[in-house]
């Protein structure tokens, strides 16, 4: 179902893409894309961030029942 929705929206923004182009307003497509991929972006980096605390924790943890 996502994929589905994924590539509709894509579908979707590349006629609303080609629509800003012909009336020479490209400029803002791009921004609204780097604002899309910046938050893409910045999402895959907290979850990056959240599964490497959450590895150290467990290394810590077994730090711990070794030591008992």
């Amino acid at each position: 179902m996502r994929s589905v929705l994924l590539s509709a929206g894509a579908v979707m923004a590349a006629a609303v893409m080609y629509y800003l182009y012909q009336r020479q307003l490209g400029a803002i497509s791009f921004f609204i894309l780097s604002i899309i991929f910046f938050f893409l972006a910045y999402t895959q980096l907290k979850k990056r961030k959240n599964a490497g605390n959450r590895k150290e924790r467990n290394e810590s943890e077994k730090r711990r029942e070794k030591d008992r």
